[in-house]
Formats: C-alpha cells, structure tokens, sequence
C-alpha cells in the first residue's frame, strides 16, 4: 500500500488541474525551444561557437540527472504541491537570470537553475496524472502534456525566430519566460490540491524499498533504458533548426517557423497518441510509432529540397509524441505503489540521454563541420532502439478500458 495520503480522492478536483500542468509543460518546453531556436544568435553574443552553446542544454541534462535521484526521496518526504511550485519558481528566477548573464560561464552556472526548475515540473506533472487521474483517463492526459511540450515549438519557435530577429535573443526569457512562470506559480497555488502528503516522514527503509522495488523490475528497467534512448532522440530538435539556417540558409523566421510546423505535427501525434493507448495498447503505439519516428529522423537531412525534408521532419515528430504518450503511460503503471520514484528515475534516464545526445551533437558539429547527416542518423537509430527495447523486455502491466476523455 502507497504511503501517500492522497486528500484529492476526498474532495472534486479543481477543474484548472490539469490545464495549470499543460501550462507548466508548455513553460518548461519553451526555454528548449528559445535556446533550440536562437541558438546561433547566443552563441555569437557570448562569444563562443554553435557546437559549445548546445553545452547549455547539456547543463540542463546534468541537473536533471542529479535531480532525478534527488527527487526520488524528495517526492516521498514533501508535497507534490510544493515540489511543483517551486520548480515554477526556479524556471521565473533563472529566466531573469539569463537575460542578465554577461558571458558564457554565468549563463552556464543560470542554466543550472532552470535545469532544477524544468526537471522539477516534469516529474511532478507526470506524478500528478498518475495519482490524480483514474487509469482511463491517464492515457489521454499524458498525451495532452507530450503535446504541450510539442506545443511550445508551434508558439515559441515562431516567436523566438522573430522577436529574437528583430530585438535580440534576451528578450525573451525576461518578457516571456518570467511571467509565464509567474502565472503557473499563481495558478499551482490554487490549482493543484495539497494532497499527496505524508501523515508523518516515512521511515528511512521506504526510500531503500521503492528503489529496489524499481530496479528489480525488469519491465521497469526495460522502461527507463528505453527512455534513454528515445531522450538521446529527443535532441533532434535543438539542431534541427540550425540545420536549416545553415544547410538550406534560412532565415531565422524561416527555421523557427519550420520548427513550429515539425511541433504542430508532434501536437496532433501526442493528441492521437493519447486517443489511440486505450483501443490499441500502450506497448505496440511505442514500438510502432517509435521505428517510424527514428526512420524519418534519418531520411530528412539526406533530401536536397527543403519541402520534403520539412514533411519528413513533421512525420518524425510526429511519430515521436505518439510513442512518447504511450511509453509515458507505460511507464506511470510499471510500479503504481512508487509512482513518483518510478518517475524521478525516469527523469534520471532521461537526463542521460539528453546529456548522451548533446555531447554526440556538440562533438561531431565541432569535429566535422556541419556534418548534421552523422548526427541525425545517430539519432534515428537511437529512437528505433528505444522501440525494440520495450518490444522485447517491457510489458504493460494493466490494460484501460476505452472511454472517451473528459478532463475532470
């Protein structure tokens, strides 16, 4: 039996819930896509090269890894409410932070703290579903938060490519970073219950116990190596743009538009993905949409016209939300009696493909040159790995009925 005391059973939930945790997703998403979008023009304001400002994501990766073991304790000793409010906090001080950095080193050592704001809201948001929501409706609600992720590139790549164009880089994270992560500090406060408490600390032996819960489960193990992979993947976006803008000489409104049509695709792929758990399984959506997603990644830095490569991009994209809502879902249920310690873990895994995918791109962008075709083949293979892996070790412990989603 959990040791969670969950407080929201007892009362309805509030009906902004679950659109305060798709905000808060789309807020942690955004500073990738600023970054992601903008990357040239940091780079060239702090004085450093494209391939050694990637590094700033990699300082997002390296939090999350530490955050990720931390968390696990941390979920069982304080309120998901708490946590979650301060990861918001976190993100807003960071953000105002960057926009001041004099040099590349303090915007490193800023990166640190959106790096524990960002990991923050990610864990708890996937925790919440999982405790909040009945099995039903998780499938569908973790879609929805795989395409608010997506939903940041449709908004923000747009926006970075023309605000950051026109006015420079800085002024995004101060007129737009820090008052969204005001208002989702405004909101979580109100929103989300403060339930999930604990009625006294739990003894020392519990944490022992939901680590060794989760690593002697195979399933489990199988589900945390295949988010490795998939997050190693998930660094297709970062240079996706400046792959335009240098090998297809894109304007910046160009390619950060480009990167909000790949997203819009990636939003309709989580929305589907999340539809599509219930009538065909959690499982064989992450493995089917998995080897399509890594096969157009590929495909589409190889097409000299630049309309081909863009739907090609969009289908991996795509591809990549459907099967991230359904391994999402998988994973919530592998160990229901620890679910926010079988997430931080996860966010662990994910932290370490993030930081395997940044390195692999920062030192073959630095070695060869613009080579974006080694780098994109890297990351396809790596998202069909993620697939055969949870083919081959995951199962899916319980199975929904299919209902249609009402958010509650």
């Amino acid at each position: 039996m959990s040791i969670l005391k969950n407080d929201a059973d007892k009362k309805p939930r509030n009906l902004l819930l679950l659109p305060t945790l798709l905000l808060g997703m789309f807020l942690l998403s955004s500073w990738t896509v600023f970054t992601g979008t903008l990357l040239k023009d940091i780079a060239t304001s702090l004085g450093v090269s494209v391939g050694t400002a990637s590094l700033l994501n990699l300082v997002l990766s390296i939090v999350s890894l530490f955050l990720g073991l931390a968390m696990g304790a941390l979920s069982l000793r304080f309120r998901h409410k708490s946590l979650l409010l301060v990861g918001f906090a976190f993100i807003g001080v960071g953000g105002l932070g960057f926009y001041l950095a004099p040099s590349f080193v303090i915007a490193l050592v800023v990166s640190v703290v959106i790096g524990s704001g960002t990991g923050m809201v990610a864990i708890m948001t996937f925790s919440l579903i999982g405790e909040l929501l009945p099995l039903e409706k998780r499938g569908m609600a973790v879609g929805l938060a795989v395409s608010a992720l997506m939903a940041a590139w449709v908004f923000i790549g747009p926006l970075a490519g023309f605000i950051g164009g026109a006015a420079g880089w800085r002024i995004i994270p101060v007129w737009f970073t820090f008052p969204l992560s005001m208002i989702c500090l405004f909101l979580g406060f109100f929103a989300v219950p403060s339930g999930l408490s604990q009625e006294r600390p739990p003894p020392k032996s519990v944490y022992a116990k939901a680590f060794k819960q989760i690593l002697s489960n195979r399933s489990a193990n199988a589900c945390l190596t295949s988010t490795f992979f998939v997050w190693l993947f998930n660094t297709v976006p970062l240079y996706a743009v400046t792959f335009y803008r240098i090998s297809f000489l894109a304007s910046p409104q160009v390619a950060g538009t480009f990167g909000g049509i790949a997203a819009a695709g990636g939003m309709f792929g989580g929305v589907i993905g999340g539809r599509l758990v219930n009538q065909y399984g959690r499982k064989p959506l992450a493995v089917s949409a998995g080897i399509a997603a890594g096969a157009t990644a590929i495909l589409f830095t190889y097409v000299p016209n630049i309309w081909v490569s863009l739907a090609l991009w969009v289908g991996s994209a795509s591809s990549v939300a459907a099967s991230g809502a359904a391994s999402a879902s998988l994973i919530l249920e592998q160990v229901p009696e620890f679910r926010s310690s079988m997430m931080s873990l996860n966010n662990t895994f994910q932290a370490l493909g993030g930081i395997a995918g940044v390195s692999i791109g920062a030192l073959l962008l630095n070695l060869y040159t613009n080579n974006y075709q080694m780098v994109m083949t890297i990351f396809g293979v790596s998202g069909i790995t993620s697939a055969l892996v949870i083919f081959f070790l995951a199962k899916d412990i319980c199975t929904p009925k299919p209902s249609s989603f009402q958010p509650s």
